[in-house]
């Protein structure tokens, strides 16, 4: 039986990969917690004990903290989450010569080019907070362990509400006066549809890839006409809402074009990506 180990199954990709993954009887599936976390991650030796007691053959790294003003913050929360735990996980395979393949997920904030151009997995990268910072050394951690890495945004109907389509169908619904970025461009999935992928790549015995691949929707959009087209086919739309710059509302700065180049993705895995605006219609239904 082919053993897989989610890591952060308790999130938001993570619970929906082993939902998604669960359907496969062909899988021996393993997690670390699905309402909450068994355990604290970052506890060393417990963390060693249990992926060998399981002894996976992959590993799908979901884990990750996300909140960029608490990473900010706080620099060595942030660095032991989103590096320590990768690094920890390789340093265990080296000592114990274990053998298991690695998909670990990123970010696309690291992109930022001019003019709305998509940025490719070779195009300068922007480190310009803690959060990139840290996903960066886990990358570049991954990279020299041959893993499987995508640079990826996600959105959806998720059990806590944090995605960003969370947030605006509970605000306009609410009637909250809100700020809606203008000035940010990006090309996000829906939960669901990385699922699906992930769970088709496994299948497809292609999770022996590694490098890095973005993956994302066809095309881009800006942060706050995906904001008003949701709200307006969820039928929640209303004026109470005003535009802003990102890094005028807010204190840690941020990227404003985190739009990716999915080509290389769609080349190698033979894959076809969605549209922007295909995902946001598949996905209204969820909401109402």
């Amino acid at each position: 039986m082919f053993k897989i180990l989610i890591l952060g199954s308790s999130g938001i990709l993570g619970r929906q990969l082993y939902k998604e993954l669960k359907k496969n009887k062909n899988i021996e599936l393993f997690h670390t917690g699905i309402r909450k976390r068994n355990f604290d991650f970052t506890k060393k030796i417990k963390f060693r004990k249990f992926i060998l007691s399981i002894a996976p053959n992959l590993i799908i790294n979901c884990i990750a903290y996300t909140n960029i003003e608490n990473c900010e913050n706080h620099k060595q929360l942030s660095k032991k989450i989103n590096f320590g735990i990768v690094k920890e996980i390789f340093n265990l395979k080296a000592q114990k010569k274990l053998k298991f393949n690695f998909i670990h997920f990123s970010t696309d904030q690291f992109y930022n080019q001019k003019k709305n151009k998509p940025s490719k997995e070779v195009s300068k990268i922007f480190l310009i907070n803690n959060y990139c910072i840290h996903k960066r050394m886990a990358e570049l951690e991954c990279i020299k362990n041959k893993s499987l890495i995508f640079r990826t945004n996600f959105f959806g109907r998720s059990i806590k509400n944090k995605t960003f389509s969370d947030w605006i169908f509970y605000n306009f619904k609410k009637n909250k006066k809100i700020y809606l970025f203008n000035d940010v461009y990006f090309n996000p999935l829906r939960i669901i549809t990385i699922a699906k992928i992930i769970s088709s790549i496994i299948m497809q015995k292609k999770y022996s890839y590694n490098g890095i691949f973005n993956l994302g929707s066809k095309n881009g959009i800006i942060k706050s006409d995906f904001a008003l087209l949701f709200a307006k086919k969820t039928r929640v739309v209303n004026n109470n809402y005003e535009y802003k710059n990102v890094n005028k509302l807010l204190k840690v700065k941020r990227s404003n074009n985190m739009i990716m180049d999915v080509s290389k993705f769609e080349k190698n895995f033979q894959i076809k990506l969605p549209s922007i605006k295909n995902e946001i219609q598949n996905e209204v239904k969820n909401y109402l």
